[in-house]
């Protein structure tokens, strides 16, 4: 154990399908939203098929996922807005890996993370919110989760240009 870390009691059995909790969804960002805020300035009729294409490869959970956006390059822009929305969310497991791990010893932190990028990468970070939040009670702050992840897709939107959102619009259309 190491200054500024702890050993706690944690579960690190494989969590399965986790039922994501109202309370911790309600207070993360969505990515698919922000995107289509983004976006607002399209016609009604862009508009409408981008929020329909971002709907399509949500979880049944209704969140944002790697494994919904698998096979969508970062710069693909064929796939239209999911290319935009692969860039927004690009630091998700990492920033909420290192939420949910913070405080740990070096091991603990190690297999924390794991589990939690994968459940980012299959069930989104609302289910690894719940999943830390169950599993280390009272030592992770959604809210701290929220706003590092809210500063990520405002400086991942700073890099969009309208030339990126025109080409992927007009590549994806054809």
């Amino acid at each position: 154990m190491g200054l500024f870390s702890s050993t706690e009691e944690i579960d690190l059995s494989p969590p399965g399908l986790v039922a994501v909790s109202d309370r911790v969804a309600g207070q993360l960002p969505d990515p698919g939203e922000h995107l289509l805020r983004l976006l607002g300035g399209l016609s009604p009729e862009s508009y409408e098929l981008a929020a329909a294409e971002i709907d399509r490869v949500r979880h049944a959970n209704g969140s944002v996922t790697g494994a919904g956006l698998k096979g969508v390059g970062y710069r693909d822009w064929k796939s239209g807005p999911l290319t935009l929305l692969v860039g927004l969310r690009v630091a998700d497991g990492i920033t909420t890996g290192a939420w949910a791990s913070f405080g740990l010893g070096r091991k603990q932190s190690r297999e924390v993370g794991a589990i939690v990028e994968t459940l980012v990468q299959e069930q989104g970070v609302p289910a690894a919110a719940t999943w830390t939040v169950t599993h280390r009670a009272g030592k992770c702050d959604v809210d701290f989760l929220a706003e590092s992840l809210t500063a990520s897709y405002e400086k991942q939107a700073g890099l969009i240009t309208n030339g990126d959102v025109i080409k992927a619009f007009r590549k994806w259309q054809r």
